[in-house]
């Protein structure tokens, strides 16, 4: 979507806007792709959205902070903020990702730039869940905007899952999420990164284990979580990217340290990125 609203541009350009603010597109899909950026610590290092508002069973499935506070830095001054906030059964979160004074240069270094570009994407989500015994049923919804140099846009979006527990240790997810409509910077597609994905937990007393399987442009990964000395917990995952012509594995890791009711997580995300890994730092707080 960013990329049309550029149209005096070499195609170099745009390849080289794309790239440089993450938005891993795939054909067809709008910029909203960076939906899908990991929101926290937690999310980072497992490399599996853990989002209530993206997967609203989780309000009352794992019910592990009541608030989240995180900040995240990528290359070319690349960064985010996220703030979520757990309400018993409610769940509402605001998000933000900026890119300030991208520079665009030929392959030949000059003492000027040919131009500067900036990209801007803020949402505000709130979601919902009810249970009855062991399946759990969940409503989510984002209000997201972007905004580019000289255009702007407004989206609408959707998240809907399920959720069964079985036994005392397994449970098994699915649903859709980023189903909606949103306006045009200029003449791309109107329509979300829509997926569907379905996802499996394991938790255990001494680690857990999640695994994701989607339709998305990382249609597969594994995350593991291992507790010790009753204060830490180590997080590792790994995210398998659909990439032409072949795919990419992922390695994200991390750990969490937790002092009364406060937890502070640092993770390193997608550490064999080519554009560099990203690194997320976050406060969570249990009241």
């Amino acid at each position: 979507m960013i990329s049309q609203f550029i149209q005096t541009r070499p195609s170099m350009l745009k390849q080289l806007f794309l790239m440089l603010t993450c938005l891993s597109l795939v054909t067809g899909q709008s910029s909203f792709d960076i939906l899908n950026t990991p929101t926290d610590a937690r999310d980072a290092a497992l490399g599996i959205s853990l989002n209530p508002t993206l997967k609203p069973t989780r309000i009352l499935t794992h019910p592990e902070q009541d608030l989240t506070l995180s900040v995240w830095n990528w290359v070319a001054d690349i960064q985010g903020a996220y703030i979520g906030l757990g309400l018993k059964n409610t769940y509402m979160n605001v998000q933000a990702m900026h890119s300030g004074e991208l520079e665009f240069r030929k392959d030949i270094p000059s003492e000027d730039p040919l131009s500067t570009f900036e990209y801007t994407l803020f949402n505000l989500g709130g979601a919902h869940a009810r249970q009855w015994q062991q399946f759990t049923l969940g409503l989510g919804a984002e209000l997201v905007y972007e905004r580019s140099l000289n255009a702007s846009a407004t989206g609408l979006s959707f998240n809907l899952a399920g959720a069964y527990q079985i036994g005392d240790y397994y449970l098994i997810g699915g649903g859709i999420r980023h189903l909606g409509v949103t306006g045009k910077l200029d003449e791309e597609s109107t329509s979300l990164p829509t997926e569907t994905w379905a996802e499996f937990d394991a938790d255990f007393d001494k680690f857990s284990v999640i695994a994701e399987v989607n339709n998305g442009s990382i249609p597969t990964a594994i995350g593991v979580t291992y507790p010790f000395l009753n204060t830490f917990e180590l997080m590792a995952g790994i995210q398998v990217e659909a990439t032409d012509p072949s795919t990419t594995i992922h390695p994200s890791a991390g750990f969490t340290a937790a002092w009364t009711g406060f937890t502070f997580g640092y993770t390193i995300y997608q550490m064999d990125h080519n554009l560099g890994p990203r690194h997320f730092i976050t406060l969570y707080w249990n009241y």
